[in-house]
């Protein structure tokens, strides 16, 4: 099953092999995809997106602003408010208030697949 171009995941994470293997994999299964190397890099993308993405796969231990504190200013902001985010950390969290779910590295591609089809699919209109 492929997803429609319009659905877009945001992936934000510091490590940069991360993020090309996750995006080129989503995007072969026919996502949009764009990303950015920490929290501050991604609101200041999702500001210059006119649609928010459809999930957010976002990594805890960044620079600059932390998973922690992007989700603190996700779950403020109107326009991403309701976006889910699975969290993908190398460590176990001691918990990610705002997340809809967290999975700990290493990760399975087909896993978090399936999660995001779930999360598009399942999302209002």
């Amino acid at each position: 099953m492929t997803a429609p171009k319009q659905n877009t995941v945001l992936i934000v994470d510091d490590d940069g092999d991360v993020r090309e293997a996750l995006s080129e994999f989503l995007k072969g299964n026919g996502f949009r995809v764009y990303c950015a190397e920490n929290g501050k890099a991604a609101l200041d993308e999702i500001r210059k997106q006119r649609q928010p993405p459809k999930v957010i796969l976002l990594d805890l231990a960044m620079p600059v602003m932390d998973g922690y504190a992007f989700l603190n200013r996700a779950r403020e902001d109107r326009k991403i408010k309701n976006v889910p985010v699975i969290v993908i950390t190398g460590n176990e969290p001691k918990g990610a208030p705002g997340a809809t779910m967290v999975l700990t590295k290493p990760i399975r591609p087909e896993r978090v697949l399936s999660l995001i089809q779930h999360l598009v699919q399942s999302a209002p209109r």
